[in-house]
């Protein structure tokens, strides 16, 4: 099997997302352009489905009616997508919290046998 080519592309996002990735890559040590690249690999489907549609419409094979139909499910799915990744930041989140409060009870308790 051959390994696909990957082609790397300059993207500007704005300063909130920016913070947000980058807390993310504090927490969890995935750099920004894997996070993102992984994002929009997730989303792959739906971009063709758009591309498709989009043609569809310039070439009046499909109704305008029809098309916002299909676009509103897309949108319905990305809302998915969004609520499955932040329950699985929420998982990180508590993992993480979980080692901090078990490393201050640990430290606690040692200063209190002492």
């Amino acid at each position: 099997m051959t390994a696909k080519k990957r082609i790397r592309v300059q993207v500007t996002i704005d300063e909130e997302t920016n913070e947000i990735l980058e807390e993310l890559y504090t927490l969890t040590g995935t750099p920004k352009a894997t996070t993102i690249g992984e994002f929009v690999s997730g989303i792959k489907p739906h971009l063709r489905l758009s591309v498709d549609l989009i043609k569809k419409l310039k070439a009046n094979e499909m109704e305008m009616s029809d098309a916002r139909n299909v676009f509103n499910n897309i949108l319905a799915d990305y809302g998915d997508v969004i609520h499955h990744a932040q329950g699985e930041l929420n998982k990180v989140h508590r993992e993480i919290n979980k080692e901090t409060d078990e490393e201050l009870n640990n430290a606690t308790n040692s200063r209190k046998s002492d």
